[in-house]
């Protein structure tokens, strides 16, 4: 795995690159039935079956072919087995979602500390260069390529969290190496290659 290494025809970097993000209307709707990363094509290959079996059983009741289920005294009439069993699926879901949302938060914040500490980790390289005897253009040699490989550090410690790259056999599909990075195109090939 690593970063290919830029073409002689490739585009130059832009300076400054502006992000738009539609929001707003249709698109949060639109959001719920996307496919990737989405949990709702595991929820239904579960639900679909379950929801199949259930009608079966109850068209089957009605119409008399399970004469069992359908006397009075069968457990399917009584509602304190259902209020019982639907507190015991509330409480689940509750708690599960509550640990779903604790984990995500703490996974977020610790990819921004991460980010944070890189951050502070480069930017303290960069200036104890500031007492340096070096030559000035050796100084700001080392300078820039710190700080394009730590641009490239970090956008390769978010594509190793993506977990929907999961199944990505190319490169080019994860989609944290479509970030900007500084300027990579200022590292020399041999660099790159390495990388």
């Amino acid at each position: 795995r690593g970063w290919a290494p830029p073409t002689a025809d490739a585009p130059p970097p832009a300076a400054a690159v502006m992000i738009t993000y539609t929001s707003g209307g249709i698109w949060y709707f639109l959001k719920l039935f996307q496919c990737k990363g989405s949990v709702f094509p595991s929820a239904l290959m579960v639900a679909i079956p379950c929801t199949a079996i259930s009608a079966t059983l109850k068209i089957a009741i009605d119409r008399g072919y399970l004469p069992g289920f359908a006397a009075d005294d069968s457990i399917l009439k009584e509602n304190q087995a259902w209020s019982g069993f639907s507190f015991l699926v509330g409480f689940l879901v509750v708690f599960r979602t509550s640990q779903a949302y604790s984990r995500f938060w703490d996974g977020s914040s610790a990819t921004h500390r991460m980010r944070a500490e890189w951050f502070d980790a480069c930017s303290s390289l960069v200036s104890f260069c500031r007492h340096s005897k070096a030559e000035k253009s050796l100084v700001s040699n080392f300078q820039n390529t710190l700080i394009r490989l730590f641009s490239m550090l970090h956008a390769c410690a978010l594509a190793e969290l993506e977990e929907i790259n999961g199944d990505v056999q190319l490169i080019e599909e994860v989609n944290s190496f479509h970030f900007d990075i500084i300027d990579p195109q200022g590292l020399d090939e041999e660099s790159l290659c390495s990388i």
